[in-house]
């Protein structure tokens, strides 16, 4: 009976022992490829073990999935279950947000977001930003047949993101008449506008209007050098700036940062955003 017991009991301690491990291997995030083992930098998630990542929805190629339960990859997708591994957790939440909501510090209920957000000094006054990523600039979407030029947009009618740098640099620049400039709070809901005529042209990141080009057989035109530093965002306050900076540090180091954009963002680009030509800034 003692031997059993003892038997029993060390059983139990084996299983104990590899209930981590058992547990990291359970992690599900969907078609991404994580690091195993990465240096662990822990973050005050809201949810135990979990992530929460707000997202302006929905954004193929960035959050791929029809709905926030269902997004599997994608480029964004798989930078933030990147992020989620390394502060050891194990799943992501993904939550749907306006993108002016998010920006501007109104909503709160969640962890960070990661959606090629510019650091302006406006924002940096409602919301935290991580260290840089990566830069942007800003393309000029047109639909298939346009025959826009770095001319005649002056007289066009086009569409940017509510609060976005796109906005304030047509505000700024005075590139068209206000009367003209439609604001949104999706891409979505741009892209429809642009295809059924009601406005025609977008701007927004250059990489973002490139995807949507590729995906619904639109073109990108030109670029403008509106844009800047993009970073993780997070609700004002937060104390996950510094783990996630320590991870993006260590993701650049380690190769994983760009191996993140080679295998989801270069290939949904259809091109090189440098070869499309810089427009003169009024």
């Amino acid at each position: 009976m003692k031997r059993i017991l003892k038997q029993a009991l060390r059983t139990a301690a084996t299983a104990l022992a590899a209930a981590p491990l058992l547990a990291m291997a359970q992690a599900n995030y969907g078609e991404c490829t994580v690091t195993p083992n990465p240096p662990v930098r822990p973050m005050a998630t809201r949810v135990p073990d979990a992530l929460t990542v707000a997202v302006p929805l929905p954004s193929p190629g960035a959050y791929n999935g029809n709905t926030p339960e269902t997004i599997n990859g994608g480029y964004m997708y798989c930078m933030v279950a990147e992020i989620a591994n390394r502060a050891g957790g194990k799943k992501l939440i993904i939550k749907n947000a306006s993108f002016e909501s998010i920006v501007t510090g109104k909503g709160s209920d969640f962890d960070m977001s990661v959606w090629d957000i510019l650091i302006t000094d406006a924002r940096k006054q409602a919301v935290d930003f991580s260290d840089p990523y990566r830069k942007a600039d800003t393309g000029v979407l047109v639909r298939p047949n346009s025959d826009l030029t770095e001319d005649s947009i002056r007289n066009a009618s086009i569409g940017s993101l509510l609060g976005s740098a796109q906005e304030k640099f047509i505000r700024e620049t005075k590139l068209i008449d206000p009367q003209k400039l439609r604001l949104f709070q999706s891409n979505d809901d741009m892209w429809t506008a642009l295809r059924s005529r009601q406005i025609d042209a977008v701007l927004t990141d250059t990489n973002v209007v490139m995807r949507a080009a590729k995906r619904m057989s639109l073109k990108v035109v030109g670029r403008y050098p509106a844009g800047g530093d993009i970073a993780a965002l997070f609700p004002k306050g937060s104390k996950n700036v510094a783990p996630v900076n320590q991870i993006l540090d260590d993701m650049r180091k380690d190769g994983s940062l760009r191996a993140v954009e080679v295998k989801w963002l270069e290939p949904g680009l259809g091109g090189d955003p440098n070869a499309i030509p810089m427009w003169r800034v009024p």
